[in-house]
């Protein structure tokens, strides 16, 4: 007999990527305001405003390295410096590490 509860705990499940989630909250922190609307900020930033949506969750997301040139490059800096600045501010904590997050109904 299979067990199905730790199956479907599993499916509940997302390897956050410790790197991810400082991108976007480097971004989020230092690129986005409250004080502005989405679809302006996503057009400066050269993103669907769903993408920002993602980058501005606590948990960030999986971002795609070509979806970080973008905006590297609508921010005119190089993606080279913008990893430096990612390492001057999270440093030591830069790793291959990840976190598990369960996903809940509300987050689904």
């Amino acid at each position: 007999m299979v067990n199905n509860k730790s199956n479907s705990n599993k499916s509940n499940e997302a390897k956050i990527f410790l790197l991810d989630r400082f991108v976007c909250n480097y971004i989020k922190k230092e690129w986005i305001s409250d004080e502005k609307s989405n679809l302006s900020q996503s057009q400066e930033l050269g993103i669907h405003p769903h993408v920002l949506t993602k980058i501005k969750n606590d948990d960030g997301y999986r971002i795609p390295l070509s979806t970080l040139a973008i905006i590297c490059f609508y921010k005119k800096i190089e993606l080279s410096e913008f990893f430096k600045l990612i390492e001057k501010q999270y440093g030591s904590k830069i790793n291959d590490d990840f976190v598990l997050k369960t996903n809940t109904k509300k987050d689904a």
